[in-house]
Order: C-alpha cells, then sequence, then structure tokens
C-alpha cells in the first residue's frame, strides 16, 4: 500500500534518541558500533525552542555516520533554562520511549563487548525460531537491541 507521502523522492534520514548527555553516547556507540561525528552542535537554543514550541528549551545535539550502516544514527541532550527536565527513563516500554536495533554476526560475542563497553543489559537474552534478541542501555541513556538471526543479510 502506498502512503501519502511515500515514493521515490522521500527518503529516511535518521532515527533520533534522546540522551541525558551526548558524549556518553558518542562514545559507546563509536567504540561499539563505529559511528563517527558527521555534525555536532551544543547549545542550541532558538531553534529547538521553536522547533519545540517549549521556550527555554536548549540541546546539545550530534548526527553521526558508519560505512557499515545506511542510517544516519542521532542523539540530543536537553536542558531547559526555565524548567527541571525529567529524569531519562530506565524502561524503553513506555510511550515515546524508543530504540535501534543492530542484527549481529555472533549474539554472546556482541552482548559481551556491549557490557564491557558500559551497557547495561535490561533483562534476558530471548531465543525465538531461527534467533536470539535482548534490550540494552547504552551509556548516556540510549536503548538499543542487539537481534541475531544465523545466516541474515543485515
Amino acid at each position: 500500500m502506498a502512503g501519502l507521502l511515500s515514493g521515490a523522492d522521500i527518503r529516511w534520514h535518521h532515527a533520533s534518541l534522546t540522551v541525558s548527555a551526548i558524549d556518553p553516547a558518542v562514545r559507546f556507540f563509536g567504540d561499539v558500533f563505529g559511528f563517527e561525528i558527521d555534525f555536532l552542535e551544543r547549545g542550541m537554543a532558538d531553534d529547538i525552542a521553536k522547533l519545540t514550541g517549549k521556550p527555554g528549551l536548549v540541546c546539545d545535539f550530534v548526527q553521526m555516520r558508519s560505512a557499515s550502516f545506511a542510517m544516519v544514527l542521532e542523539f540530543i541532550a536537553f536542558r531547559s533554562e526555565v524548567d527541571a527536565i525529567p529524569e531519562g527513563d530506565s524502561v524503553p516500554w513506555r510511550p515515546g520511549a524508543g530504540h535501534v536495533c543492530f542484527h549481529v554476526p555472533d549474539f554472546d560475542v556482541a552482548v559481551a563487548i556491549v557490557v564491557e563497553n558500559g551497557a547495561r543489559i535490561l533483562g534476558e537474552p530471548i531465543s525465538f525460531p531461527g534467533g536470539r534478541s535482548i534490550y540494552a542501555q547504552a551509556p548516556g541513556g540510549a536503548f538499543f537491541e542487539l537481534e541475531y538471526f544465523p545466516g541474515a543479510e543485515g
């Protein structure tokens, strides 16, 4: 089914995750998945306040790319000159929370690597016909998933 805005001129540009601080997220996703900074802006105030409709809101944000992935990965850390920013969510199942998922060639090795680099595993790995999966939280607060499907491409 074609959507109203689907077609050759529409492209997915980025996935964005809110974090408590961008530097830990940049280090983690750079060290573990090979993302590199493409664009970084600290202290964006007027534009983010206009974009969100929230006066006094300020953010740091970064867009990262990796030769291994077609997507742009973006992290935003918000703060406010007016209001307190809510504490980061510790669970990915509340409305508005999100995650990105990486298919990995060796599940157990990938889990060990993300933990060694500071990720927090949220629960237990699950097995399902043809694969395994686990949720984790990276330094800075972004949620992500690792999945493994033997013989799967991407």
